[in-house]
């Protein structure tokens, strides 16, 4: 007889960590002028969902008789990248999009920028840019829109959402009134602004962050009761540390509050700018820029401006830092945390040297794998021959989906399609899963090994199938292959066969091409099961089924219950059709065990302590196959 094998499919992701995805679809959003995303999110139906700018008024977007400059612009994809609806929105001033979530309704909460009056927009505080936030239900409708900010300039940069369902803005903003309250800067220069918005829109608070010259912050994770906002310093004094050198990179940390924990810069003697930050797999924080200088805290500059990481922890501690690039300039726009701890670092090259060896064009989407140790583990250059501009990354780990997003240039490249001057350029990437499988064979020495590949909806590959030699099992192997019933009883056969099970045809069985027939028979019956493969091989087995006219019980009259499996359980052998009762009894009378089936029976312990050797009384009540009553009753002997 064959040995028994579960068949089994074992799923698992064996692809490494440091393999470069695949690329599913590379596609071109918008019209015939100029349209710039700034943002890429995933939805909950498995589409996306990207937000920022138009200034066609052709193509796949809607036209407005009052766009005269930009409008925001919303783009609602599924999974293949088809478009399911757009929205833009504007008066005749120029607006954007800088980033967008999904809420809990399923609709979206869209942050912009407007310095318009007309043309639908809420009104504001001048003819400078303000903060505006726009609610969307779930196919693109405006539900409510509200401005915030003052005179000055502001500007919202990233926005998330809270567990409450609260929206917490990262911005920067030259105004001192209205909206913002606090501003550390003079004559026109900026501070880092972090606002909370109640679900309804309404101002929960608004703080300023900076000195008297230029901040900005850019990004914003939340990491339990600490919020950690990215983006760069210039100033010298207010929440900035005095040793700020020039440009740095800016990293502050809030409470729930919204009040400073500590405010840190990181950089040289030059610019330093941190655009995007990322929680680590082991606790750190990671931040994204780029850098000009050469000193301080940063070393290894490859050009004019470089890819900047830097990994600190949650105190702020600088725990390592790499820079990226080549002789031109190259800009980290967006970095996240991958599965294995590692990092992603995109945005865009300028460059065809150094670190870079695959340019495609003026300007490309450049993306850099790191290990959680900043090491390089892949790199990829995708775009044309003109300029294209990577701005936002998302990842997916589940399925192991990357979505860049950014514009492009009509040169070709990855891009199969353009519209006008310069798109939205959406990439899917794909590591496709791998999968083992079970294949039952008849012999494992003469099986092939066969691989195969799954697509998904969209028609792109998704799995990639081995299949693993399974022996051919026998179809009762690994369970009994005899029982007993009584007269006028049915039983269903059992069956455990990786290949195909066929009972031979007897006149008592339900079926024969089941794997599971019901057998009645009414004397003792020998039944034979096959189970066999497409490709012939074949393995037979047999059940014996004993068929008992009424109750057969035997009582041994000692067992040894020492633990070596030979007699251990004290208990009637046999069969009874109903009405079993046991009891035992020690030489006091006392009752020490009671069982209602046959299959439990006394192990020799009475609360967990061993009983002494010695003589017991059993009693035991059964009810025959026409249900009368009878009664055993005895003496056995325990031994040890």
């Amino acid at each position: 007889m064959k040995k028994y094998l579960l068949l089994c499919a074992l799923f698992y992701n064996g692809i490494a960590e440091a393999q470069l995805p695949s690329l599913n679809w590379a596609l071109r959003f918008g019209g015939s002028a100029v349209d710039i995303p700034y943002a890429i999110k995933f939805t909950t139906d498995g589409g996306t969902i990207a937000a920022g700018y138009t200034d066609s008024q052709d193509g796949q977007v809607t036209p407005h008789a009052n766009r005269e400059y930009w409008d925001l612009w919303v783009v609602k994809l599924n999974v293949c990248g088809s478009i399911q609806w757009e929205l833009s929105l504007g008066g005749t001033g120029y607006e954007s999009a800088r980033d967008i979530e999904q809420t809990d309704d399923g609709g979206y909460i869209v942050l912009g920028e407007t310095n318009s009056t007309d043309g639908g927009v809420v009104a504001g505080y001048g003819g400078t840019k303000d903060i505006w936030l726009v609610k969307l239900s779930a196919l693109g409708t405006v539900q409510w829109q509200k401005r915030f900010g003052g005179t000055g300039l502001d500007i919202g940069n990233h926005i998330s959402i809270t567990p409450a369902g609260d929206y917490l803005i990262a911005a920067s903003t030259s105004s001192n009134d209205g909206d913002v309250i606090g501003n550390h800067g003079t004559g026109g220069y900026t501070d880092g602004l972090i606002m909370k918005i109640s679900p309804s829109g309404n101002v929960i608070y608004s703080k300023c962050f900076g000195g008297t010259k230029n901040e900005e912050l850019l990004k914003i994770i939340t990491i339990g009761n600490r919020t950690y906002a990215a983006g760069y310093a210039n100033s010298i004094d207010g929440d900035i540390p005095p040793n700020q050198k020039n440009y740095d990179a800016w990293l502050l940390a809030l409470d729930n509050n919204g009040n400073k924990i500590f405010s840190k810069i990181y950089g040289g003697s030059q610019n330093d700018v941190s655009y995007s930050i990322t929680a680590g797999n082991d606790g750190s924080l990671t931040l994204g820029g780029y850098t000009t200088s050469n000193d301080g805290d940063v070393s290894g500059a490859k050009g004019s401006q470089d890819y900047w990481v830097i990994n600190v922890s949650q105190a702020g501690q600088l725990n390592w830092q790499k820079v990226l690039g080549g002789s031109e300039a190259d800009y980290c726009n967006a970095i996240l945390t991958d599965t294995d701890g590692g990092y992603i670092a995109a945005g865009i090259s300028y460059s065809s040297d150094g670190d870079v060896d695959d340019a495609r064009g003026e300007g490309d989407y450049w993306l850099v794998k790191l290990s959680s140790t900043g090491t390089v583990l892949w790199k990829r250059n995708f775009g044309g021959s003109e300029n294209d501009h990577l701005r936002s990354i998302i990842y997916k780990p589940s399925l192991k989906e990357y979505y860049l997003s950014g514009d492009s240039e009509d040169g070709g490249g990855e891009f199969s399609n353009s519209f006008g001057d310069v798109d939205f350029g959406i990439i899917k990437l794909r590591q496709p899963l791998e999968e083992i499988k079970d294949s039952t064979v008849c012999d494992t020495l003469a099986f092939v090994p066969l691989t195969d590949t799954l697509t998904d909806v969209c028609g792109y590959d998704s799995v990639y199938v081995q299949y693993k030699p399974i022996l051919i099992n026998g179809p009762l192997d690994s369970i009994k292959k005899a029982d007993t019933i009584f007269v006028g009883q049915s039983y269903t056969l059992p069956s455990s066969g990786n290949g195909t099970i066929v009972w031979q045809n007897h006149p008592t069985l339900s079926c024969s091409n089941c794997p599971q027939p019901v057998a009645t028979p009414i004397v003792t019956t020998i039944y034979s099961v096959t189970n066999t493969l497409p490709h012939g091989c074949i393995v037979q087995d047999q059940f014996r089924l004993v068929v008992l006219n009424d109750a057969i019980v035997f009582t041994p009259n000692a067992f040894t219950p020492n633990g070596d499996g030979l007699n251990d359980y004290f208990g009637p052998l046999g069969k009874v059709p109903d009405g079993f009762r046991m009891q035992i009894f020690n030489r006091y009378g006392e009752t020490i065990f009671v069982s209602n089936t046959m299959n439990v029976r006394w192990n020799g312990l009475l609360k967990g302590k061993q009983q002494p050797l010695g003589s017991y009384v059993y009693i035991f009540y059964f009810k025959d196959i026409n249900g009368k009553q009878h009664q055993q009753k005895g003496t056995f002997t325990l031994i040890r």
